[in-house]
């Protein structure tokens, strides 16, 4: 089963992917030490569904843009927003546990996935059935 990761009820909702948790809650004054690697390891997600919109950072009072920022990626066992490593690497955004020690136990890098896989990741994910449109 996919988990997600990254994605909060002050951006905008996607595919009906549940975004119930404000943002606000995950902000810390520190990141982790290995905070580079990780948001590296974000950056170097699969990509699943590109948007061609841009999203406003929701904590920023001047409204950075972040082009794509909804996007999605994958690693195969996780999904994120494309804008996940804007908020970890300018807000020490916490993130689970359970994802950290996936990232940290790969050495930090994304695993190679086949399409196959991708499709059927993006079709639990949103519920769509992308190979039959």
């Amino acid at each position: 089963m996919i988990r997600t990761v990254g994605f909060f009820h002050e951006q905008s909702a996607q595919w009906g992917i549940r975004n119930d948790e404000s943002i606000h809650g995950f902000v810390r004054k520190a990141g982790e030490a290995d905070e580079n690697e990780i948001a590296a390891y974000l950056v170097n997600g699969v990509d699943i569904f590109s948007e061609m919109g841009a999203e406003v950072d929701v904590l920023s009072a001047d409204e950075f843009v972040i082009p794509g920022g909804a996007s999605l990626k994958t690693d195969g066992e996780w999904v994120w927003r494309y804008d996940l490593p804007h908020y970890v690497t300018e807000y020490h955004l916490a993130l689970p546990e359970e994802f950290l020690s996936r990232i940290r136990d790969l050495d930090y890098t994304v695993p190679q996935l086949d399409e196959g896989t991708l499709f059927t990741i993006l079709e639990e994910v949103t519920g769509i059935d992308f190979r039959n449109q």
